[in-house]
C-alpha cells in the first residue's frame, strides 16, 4: 500500500513556538515510517513556511538561521483531489522545484494561529484533513473565557472569574482594582486570556500585585482573565482521545511544583529525568511536557478519578472537540470539589506519557490522530457542501441595477 503522506507542522507565530517545535519533533518521530511519508514543515516566527533538510534534528533550531540556509520556503495551495500542495516559492537555476502534495496535515502548534481555529479553517478551505478538533472548538478552547462560559452552560463547574479587556482598563486602573479585589478577592490568579504553557501567569495576593499581574499578562494579550484562587489546591490533568460521538479518558495525572503553580519553567526547563540537558533525553531526542515531575496515576480515590473522568468527556462533547485534548482540573484537596480549569486542544507532546500507561504507545497514538483526521474529513465531505441554484445567471439576465432591488443610479 502506499504510504499517507503527512506533513508535521509545528513552530508558527507565538510565544510558545519553541514549545510547538518540541511537539512537533516527537510526532515526526513517532510516526512510523513504513506506514507514513513524513515531512516535517516549520512555521518560523515571521509566519513564512519551510520544508527540508534537517528541520527534523532538535540540535538544529539552537540556531534557527543556519537551519534554514538548507530549507527552501513554501507557499500552501490546495492539490488534486484531497491534497494540500507545498509549492516552492523560489525559482532556481534550474527551474522550479516540483510541489510536495500532503495527503494529511498533522498540526503540533501551540498557541496563536496554529491553535485557535485560523489554521484548521485553512486546512478545511483547502480540502485536506487534518488532526485535532474543528475551527469552533479550536477558537473556543483557545479563549479561557469562552471556554468557561461554554462549561458553565453545560452544567460544568468553573472557579469564579472577572474579564478584564486592555481598552476598559487603560486609565481606570484605581476603578477596576477595587471591584476586582471585592469580587475575587486574594489570593487570585492572573492569566492572558489566549495563551498557554503558562506564560503571563502569576499568583497574586495584594492589589499592587494584581496591578503589575495585569500589566504583565497584557504583554501577551488584549484580555486577561482574573480567577478566584482555589483553596487546598491541587491540580488533577487527563487526555481525551476521539471525536463527540465515541471518546476514552486517559490516566490521571497530577503534576508536581515545588512553587504550588507550574510555570513555563517547570513544563519544560527542568533537567531531563533521563540525565540529558533541559528538555533533552541522553540521546538528544526532545522530551517536552514528558520532563515533568507527575504522580501518574493521580493518588485520589477511584470515586473522585470517575467523576473527574465524567467531566472530562462531558466537556469535550460541549466544546465538539476531536482527536486529542487535555483537560486540566482543580481541585479543593480538603473537600475535594472540582473546577474546569482550562482545555488544551493541541497538548503539549500531545500527552503522550498520559496514554503510556493506558496501554497505548506514542506510536499507536498518532496514528490514531491521523485515523481519526481522515474519518472526521471523509464524515465533513457526504454533507452538502454547495446549493445548486441558477440566482446569479438570473441576475446576470436583468442587468446588475434591474436584476437589484433599490439599487441607486
Amino acid at each position: 500500500m502506499q504510504r499517507a503522506r503527512v506533513g508535521v507542522f509545528f513552530g508558527g507565530q507565538s510565544p510558545e513556538h519553541e514549545v510547538s517545535v518540541i511537539t512537533g519533533l516527537q510526532a515526526v518521530a513517532a510516526l512510523d515510517s513504513d506506514r507514513f511519508d513524513v515531512t516535517p514543515v516549520y512555521v518560523s516566527k515571521a509566519g513564512h513556511w519551510f520544508i527540508g533538510k534537517g528541520l527534523d534534528q532538535i540540535e538544529g533550531y539552537s540556531d534557527i538561521p543556519s537551519l534554514l540556509k538548507n530549507a527552501g520556503e513554501v507557499a500552501v495551495a490546495p492539490g488534486p483531489g484531497r491534497t494540500l500542495a507545498l509549492v516552492p516559492r523560489k525559482r532556481t537555476l534550474f527551474g522550479s522545484q516540483p510541489e510536495l502534495l500532503l495527503d494529511v496535515v498533522f498540526l503540533a502548534f501551540h498557541g496563536g494561529p496554529g491553535e485557535n481555529g485560523a489554521v484548521q479553517g485553512l486546512c478545511e478551505s483547502m480540502n485536506v484533513p487534518y488532526t485535532g478538533s474543528g475551527v469552533l472548538a479550536s477558537s473556543i478552547g483557545m479563549d479561557k473565557v469562552v471556554s468557561k462560559k461554554t462549561c458553565k452552560m453545560a452544567g460544568i463547574p468553573v472557579v469564579e472569574w472577572v474579564e478584564v479587556w486592555e481598552p476598559e482598563w487603560r486609565g481606570k486602573e484605581e476603578i477596576r482594582l477595587p471591584e476586582i479585589e471585592q469580587t475575587i478577592g486574594f489570593p487570585a490568579i492572573v492569566k492572558p486570556v489566549r495563551l498557554g504553557s503558562s506564560i503571563g501567569i502569576k499568583k497574586v495576593d495584594t492589589r499592587i500585585e494584581l496591578d503589575a499581574a495585569i500589566e504583565e499578562a497584557f504583554r501577551y494579550d488584549a484580555s486577561v482573565v482574573v480567577e478566584k484562587c482555589v483553596p487546598n489546591l491541587r491540580e488533577i490533568n487527563c487526555s481525551v482521545l476521539g471525536n463527540r460521538e465515541q471518546c476514552r479518558v486517559s490516566v490521571l495525572e497530577e503534576p508536581v511544583s515545588a512553587e504550588g503553580l507550574l510555570t513555563f519553567k517547570d513544563k519544560y526547563m527542568r533537567p531531563s529525568r533521563s540525565g540529558g540537558k533541559a528538555g533533552l533525553s541522553k540521546t538528544g531526542q526532545a522530551e517536552g511536557m514528558a520532563s515533568l515531575d507527575r504522580m501518574i496515576p493521580a493518588p485520589i480515590s477511584e470515586e473522585l478519578a470517575e467523576h473527574i473522568e465524567g467531566l472530562a468527556k462531558a466537556i469535550f462533547s460541549a466544546l465538539d472537540c476531536s482527536g486529542l485534548v487535555r483537560i486540566d482540573f482543580l481541585m479543593d484537596n480538603k473537600t475535594k470539589q472540582v473546577w474546569f480549569n482550562e482545555i488544551n486542544t493541541i497538548p503539549g507532546s500531545l500527552s503522550f506519557y498520559l496514554w503510556k500507561p493506558a496501554g497505548i504507545p506514542f506510536d499507536e497514538l498518532v496514528q490514531e490522530l491521523v485515523t481519526i483526521a481522515i474519518a472526521k474529513f471523509e464524515d465533513r465531505s457526504r454533507r452538502v457542501r454547495s446549493y445548486e441554484v441558477n440566482l446569479l445567471a438570473e441576475r446576470a439576465s436583468g442587468g446588475m441595477k434591474g436584476g437589484l432591488k433599490g439599487s441607486k443610479s
